[in-house]
């Protein structure tokens, strides 16, 4: 962000910048073209790839200087692992927050303890996100390798929506954001709309975990909390779009409802099911094609929700299955309308 220092540390090296580049982005251009029409040798490049084997990319022209770049990915993060993965960076910011805590109240103990329970989540989330190999390969004209390097690297930003739409954990990284640089459009559920899409960087929040631990260690609080702080200031970066308010909007309803729902309180639970139906209707509008059906389709099952809920004033209160079940419908919307936000990254 503009106007923070950042600590040399907590930064992505350039090498491992380019690397993910090479390994995770596709081509989507062709190879630029001389005034002849040739490929030029600076720029030509030739991708291969292998239903379920490497990605080899080849830089340069036959006869000349030629580097090869082959990536092979080793598995993939599934739904369930990428929910998994989300949920535990949350708990990755709330120890930092309790370790923050911990230090303004003079519990150094306890800090260290929350600090080391981070640092065992980013353990466990480092186990959940693939990784590939990337063997990179420069030869010269005669054929001779002038240089060659094989390296493991694993894209660590985390996409955050399960577990991050919570003020406990999402109100302190705003917070310590606001306190370091002026933050803008930024809400929290509870109080107000909250951000489109938060993403966050393991390797910068490593890093300072790592710092905050040997501050601790060496007895400088100020330090570790200063570490702690950059772990939330830098460690998080909010994206947000206008075509995407109404759907953050929809979203925030659908989590009210269903905290009232599991709360028993069905009347408050249909209000907020009216919100989420209503900016439903609004994002169908600037929708893509082929995500409308879809949108109805929730349209749909939502009304019949809220009917069932209108019948309860007159009626008997639903059971405790059908109110669980009540409650499960409306975290399978809200994980769907998670799905259709647009990626900023």
């Amino acid at each position: 962000m503009r106007g923070l220092v950042t600590p040399s540390d907590d930064r992505r090296p350039l090498w491992a910048v380019l690397v993910l580049a090479l390994a995770a982005i596709p081509i989507l251009a062709g190879p630029a073209r001389g005034e002849d029409g040739r490929p030029t040798a600076a720029a030509e490049e030739k991708q291969t790839e292998k239903k379920g084997g490497p990605v080899v990319r080849t830089y340069g022209v036959e006869g000349g200087y030629r580097t090869e770049v082959r990536s092979e990915a080793r598995g993939t993060l599934s739904e369930e692992e990428r929910r998994q993965a989300a949920l535990l960076t949350a708990q990755v910011f709330r120890h930092i927050d309790e370790a923050r805590r911990a230090l303004v109240a003079d519990d150094t103990g306890l800090a260290r303890k929350e600090v080391e329970k981070g640092r065992q989540a980013i353990k466990a989330i480092r186990t959940l996100l693939p990784k590939a190999t990337v063997h990179t390969r420069t030869e010269g004209p005669d054929g001779k390798v002038l240089y060659e390097d094989e390296r493991e690297v694993q894209d660590d930003r985390v996409p955050l929506f399960e577990g991050m739409l919570h003020e406990r954990t999402l109100a302190p990284i705003v917070a310590a954001k606001r306190d370091a640089v002026e933050v803008t459009g930024l809400r929290v559920v509870g109080s107000e709309t909250i951000t489109t899409e938060a993403v966050a960087d393991l390797d910068v929040v490593e890093a300072q975990l790592a710092r905050a631990a040997r501050s601790l260690e060496d007895r400088k609080a100020d330090a570790a909390t200063q570490a702690l702080t950059a772990a939330q200031v830098r460690g998080v970066e909010f994206f947000s779009s206008k075509e995407d308010a109404p759907l953050a909007e929809a979203r925030d309803a659908l989590w009210l409802a269903r905290r009232s729902l599991e709360e028993n309180n069905a009347t408050q639970a249909r209000a907020n099911l009216g919100v989420a139906r209503q900016r439903l209707r609004l994002y169908r509008e600037v929708a893509p094609q082929e995500r409308r059906a879809d949108v109805d389709q929730m349209l749909k099952e939502a009304d019949q929700l809220e009917a069932q809920l209108r019948q309860e004033s007159t009626q008997q209160p639903a059971s405790r299955a059908e109110r669980a079940r009540q409650g499960n419908a409306v975290t399978q919307w809200w994980d769907e309308v998670n799905r259709w936000f647009r990626r900023h990254f």
